[in-house]
This record gives C-alpha cells, sequence and structure tokens, in this order.
C-alpha cells in the first residue's frame, strides 16, 4: 500500500499530471458547491450599487447615502452582472493560474526539493477551492495578494525592477477589494528598506499602490468630505471582536447587529440605530467613536482583553479556516442545524462529553445528499486544523533552532512569516473568522514546507 502510495505522488512530478488533477478538484468543489452559491450574502446589494455607478457616474445609484462601507472592488465583479456561473468560473480561473504561476516559481528558483509531495498537499486542501467558490471580494482580494506576492518573491530572486512594479500594481489593486491589507503593505515596504542599503527606488513599492486608491479617495471625498484610503468598518470589527469571549464583562456578543454597538451608537449619536439597517452603522464618525470605545474598554479591563485573546488564539486552532458552504450551513438549510451548531459550541469549550451524548441523543434526520455535504464539511476542517497545528509546531522548532544556533531566516522565509503573523495576528488581537485566514492559506502550506525541508537537511 505504501508503495502504490509512493508510485501514485511520485506521477505528480509530471506538471501535466498535477495540472490535470488540481484542474478536476478545483472544477469538483466547484460542482458540489454551485447549488449553494447566491449573491445574496456578503453585502452584494452593495456591490451592485457601486456597478451601477460604475456604469452611470449617479451618485444616486446608492441605497444608503455617504457610501464608505463596504470598499467598491468587488462592485467591478457586478458590472458582468449577477451570473453566478460566470462569477464562479473567472474566480476560479484566477485561482487555478495563481497556483501554476506558484508552482512555475517554485521549480524555477528550486525552492522545494520534493515538488511532488507539495503539489501533493496542495491538491488536498479543499478549503482553498471551496473558498473561492462564494460570491464576495474575498476570492479575487486573496488571489491579487498570492499573485502579488509571487511577484514579490521574483524580485527578491532577481532584482529586477519590474517584478516590484507588477507586484505594487497587484497590491494596489488588492487594496480596492480587501481594505485591511494596506497596513501590510506598509509593514512588507519597512522589511524592503531594512534588507538592503536605503534605495529610493524601493519607495515606488508603496507609491503605486497609493496611485491605484486615488479613485476611492476622490469617491469618498465626494461622499464624506474625507479622502479616505480603506472603508470605515474596522471600529465595527474591533468592538465586536471583544464579543467573542464568552460571557464577558462588557456584555457584547460578536455579531454585526450587537445590542451592546447599538446601546452605544444611540447614546452618543441618537435613537436612529434603533431602525436604520445595519449598512448604515459604518460610516466614519460611527467607526472613529467605536474604536474610541473599544480602547476604553481595554483600559478599564485588560485582564478581560487578554482572556479575550487567548480565547481568540483557540479559535484560531480550532477552527483556522473556511470549511465551505457546500451544506448551505451558512443559511442554516440543512437538517439538524441546530444540534450542528451546538456541537461545534461544545468542540471550541472542549467538551467532548456532552458531544458524544449529544450525537447519541439526536434524532437524526440528514438525508444521503447531506452526508455526503457533511463529510465533505468535516474532511475540510480536520484536514485545515491538521495543517495549521503543524504550522505551528514546525514554525516553533524552527524559532527555537534559530535562538539556540543564532541564525536567521532567509529573505522568503521572513516575507512569508510577516504575512501570516500579520493575519495571526488580526484574528487573536481583533476578529477571528477563518474566511480571514483562509486568504494566506497558500502561505501557510508553503512556509510550513520550507522551513519542514530546511528542518531535514540541517537534522541530516
Amino acid at each position: 500500500m505504501i508503495k502504490s502510495f509512493r508510485t501514485s505522488t511520485i506521477k505528480l512530478k509530471k506538471n501535466t499530471t498535477y495540472y490535470l488533477i488540481l484542474l478536476v478538484i478545483i472544477s469538483l468543489c466547484s460542482l458540489i458547491s454551485y447549488e449553494n452559491l447566491t449573491f445574496n450574502l456578503y453585502f452584494n446589494s452593495l456591490y451592485a450599487d457601486y456597478a451601477k455607478f460604475f456604469s452611470t457616474l449617479d451618485y444616486s445609484s446608492f441605497t444608503y447615502s455617504n457610501n464608505t462601507f463596504p470598499i467598491w472592488g468587488y462592485g467591478l465583479i457586478h458590472l458582468l452582472g449577477q451570473n453566478i456561473l460566470v462569477t464562479l468560473i473567472l474566480q476560479q480561473t484566477f485561482t487555478f493560474i495563481n497556483l501554476i504561476l506558484l508552482d512555475r516559481l517554485i521549480l524555477k528558483y528550486k525552492l522545494i526539493d520534493n515538488i511532488h509531495l507539495f503539489r501533493l498537499v496542495v491538491l488536498l486542501s479543499s478549503t482553498w477551492f471551496l473558498f473561492h467558490t462564494q460570491m464576495w471580494p474575498k476570492s479575487i482580494g486573496s488571489n491579487l495578494l498570492l499573485l502579488g506576492i509571487i511577484l514579490l518573491i521574483k524580485y527578491i530572486k532577481s532584482s529586477k525592477n519590474s517584478m516590484l512594479i507588477y507586484s505594487a500594481i497587484c497590491f494596489g489593486l488588492l487594496h480596492n477589494f480587501r481594505s485591511e491589507y494596506i497596513y501590510l503593505s506598509v509593514v512588507i515596504m519597512i522589511l524592503l528598506l531594512l534588507w538592503d542599503k536605503f534605495n529610493l527606488k524601493k519607495l515606488q513599492f508603496i507609491f503605486i499602490q497609493i496611485i491605484f486608491l486615488i479613485p476611492w479617495m476622490l469617491f469618498t471625498y465626494n461622499q464624506t468630505g474625507t479622502p479616505l484610503l480603506n472603508s470605515t468598518n474596522s471600529g465595527h470589527v474591533l468592538f465586536i471582536g471583544l464579543g467573542q469571549l464568552p460571557n464577558n464583562i462588557w456584555g457584547i456578543t460578536p455579531y454585526d447587529r450587537d445590542p451592546k454597538k447599538q446601546e452605544v451608537l444611540v447614546d452618543k449619536f441618537g435613537d436612529k440605530y434603533k431602525y436604520i439597517d445595519y449598512e448604515e452603522w459604518n460610516g466614519i464618525k460611527e467607526d472613529r467613536y467605536l474604536k474610541k470605545v473599544f480602547f476604553d474598554f481595554i483600559k478599564k479591563n485588560p485582564k478581560e482583553w487578554v482572556k479575550k485573546c487567548l480565547f481568540a488564539s483557540r479559535l484560531l486552532v480550532l477552527d483556522p479556516f473556511y470549511v465551505g458552504n457546500v451544506g448551505n450551513f451558512q443559511q442554516n438549510k440543512i437538517s439538524n442545524i441546530n444540534e450542528i451548531r451546538e456541537i461545534e459550541a461544545l468542540f471550541y469549550s472542549f467538551n467532548f462529553s456532552e458531544i458524544s451524548s449529544l450525537i447519541k441523543n439526536t434524532k437524526w434526520e440528514i438525508n444521503l445528499k447531506e452526508l455526503f455535504q457533511l463529510m465533505v464539511t468535516l474532511y475540510t476542517k480536520v484536514f485545515g486544523i491538521i495543517v495549521f497545528i503543524s504550522f505551528l509546531i514546525i514554525f516553533l522548532i524552527s524559532v527555537l533552532y534559530n535562538i539556540f544556533k543564532r541564525t536567521f531566516y532567509n529573505r522568503l522565509e521572513q516575507l512569508l512569516c510577516l504575512i501570516i503573523l500579520y493575519q495571526m495576528s488580526i484574528s487573536i488581537f481583533a476578529f477571528h473568522m477563518p474566511v480571514y485566514n483562509s486568504s494566506i492559506y497558500i502561505f501557510y502550506l508553503l512556509l510550513s514546507y520550507l522551513l519542514f525541508q530546511k528542518y531535514l537537511s540541517i537534522k541530516q
């Protein structure tokens, strides 16, 4: 059996074999998710408003006035019409091309010795393929991030200035789809400057990105009188992030329409938050005030915030990556959804005895189709946990080795560490959602493999 497994994996050394299997798996993940894909989630109605604006330049296109959330990039996709099949093909084609480009990069610079093993792990990564099935800007955003980093690695390896420019263009486009990565760009810029003697040419990496944000700045200035580099929901995210700690002292819940958040906004700005839509809660003044309240809460109860961060760390380990919507869990359209949700909550609390009891005593009404969907979801969940825990172990071993041997990561490892630590910091200190962490899933795989390979070579 082991010999058969080795023979099968060795076949993955052939580029055409790997690319063909990759295409099949992407298609399969798209097929089993297709029934539950919809434009009725993830603020797509607001992106549709942006699409109307792009086509008419008419500010009356918006359902809500003074629009600054969400950032507008996915509205460009809506210009194609709300066609699920077209959007799915577009997103998955981008995913397929990016993985091929990454693979060619690895081969060109011989980053990985046994490429067939890395390819196998990629093929088993259903979380990445399911992530790109949903009708949301996260798919385009994460692929732009991956492409930008691929080009940045080419710059690191070749010192070609054109690669730095192309990478900056990808990041500039990215910021119009996912605004939280603007801060990552700044940190990467600092890292680039620290590597060699100060070189003004490197500053073009950040300046080009700002150029791509000028249209958004002009738009937000017209809307609100204030030019913005990003959207205005970070205060909201920080605030409800405190609610991820169960039974927290602040009485906050981790939901968009959190009653405590509504109470805070009503006390400051008036009763309108009792009846206006949630989409209107994310203006500039609300964003700034919620950030202030967030920091005030932490100052008054720092120990509670530490508890929150520790609990978020637990969530990060137990629920690190997106598991897809194969069974339409997001709209609760699967049998025994209440019991499934309860089992999930008990799992996060390590209450395994109650999980066992609940499974035994539940009258399960799941049919064969839903059973298949549930099994795909469980596989994706378990494999994601294995990947994340493996990363943590390998990373900690590498850190300890570097400390004792007084060595340091190479530039590629530094870059990947920076990206991962940036995203983990958001999950722990602000708000953990598996979909956010899934945006950098490929970087987890790549860094884990590089460090493990390096450790093995040193040991030998």
